[in-house]
């Protein structure tokens, strides 16, 4: 723990995942900065907020609509699409803040590791790329279906990824404007939304969504507009 704490330390602090040492040294910081002990109140107080209304089914009190919103002052720039609709039930609106507050799942920070590892592998000669596949043989090995991309997108490589969590399967492409994507694709239950969200992760932009028991995330160096656009077509696509 430094003398000041970084984001990612009073995100912990938020979330819970210090231990008694850190707590205390995020406290005796706190105690004596006012200001950044408000904001970090703030942030409490809002997660306190959406657990109530994860739990509340009646109609959505105004009260913790303030209080729930706009999520939290510390973190990475983020784009999203989404914005509360009036009407929408507590749950609903609980259930689309709880990911603005958390954030992507974690499967997310594999799909830009694989997205960058075939960046470097297309830039290797000694790196042999794979663009023809066995999609059934990729299924009975992983589980993962391979996915479907429009016909006008060119495959130039498809590996099976390892992760933490079990095999991925990532398939870089090259799209009629002559962008450089990576689709990538998990059988894995999480929080990702079933429409494809789109954020901003240093110069690259990640599109991630659901789908029964896969989830998939599209990555490019484009805006995040762009490449939520382009996931959005896909998960179309597949209906």
């Amino acid at each position: 723990m430094t003398a000041t704490p970084s984001d990612q330390e009073i995100d912990a602090y938020i979330d819970g995942q210090l231990d008694t040492e850190g707590r205390f040294a995020v406290e005796d910081y706190l105690r004596l900065h006012p200001d950044m002990a408000a904001r970090v109140m703030g942030d409490l107080g809002r997660r306190s907020a959406l657990q109530l209304l994860a739990r509340d089914r009646d109609p959505l009190p105004s009260r913790l609509v303030d209080q729930a919103g706009p999520g939290p002052s510390s973190g990475r720039p983020r784009w999203r699409r989404w914005a509360p609709a009036a009407g929408l039930s507590a749950s609903g609106i609980a259930a689309a803040l709880l990911v603005m507050l958390q954030g992507p799942p974690a499967y997310v920070e594999d799909a830009l590791a694989s997205h960058m590892v075939a960046g470097m592998r297309a830039g290797m000669d000694s790196q042999i790329e794979a663009p023809k596949f066995d999609a059934r043989e990729i299924q009975l090995a992983t589980n993962i279906a391979v996915p479907k991309v429009p016909a006008d997108w060119k495959v130039t490589d498809v590996q099976v990824f390892p992760t933490d969590r079990g095999p991925a399967l990532v398939m870089a492409l090259k799209t009629r404007d002559g962008d450089q994507l990576s689709l990538f694709a998990k059988r894995e239950r999480n929080g990702a939304p079933q429409d494809p969200d789109a954020v901003r992760e240093g110069s690259h932009s990640v599109a991630y969504w659901g789908r029964g028991d896969m989830s998939y995330a599209l990555v490019g160096d484009s805006e995040p507009s762009a490449i939520d656009a382009r996931a959005e077509a896909l998960a179309r696509s597949w209906s």
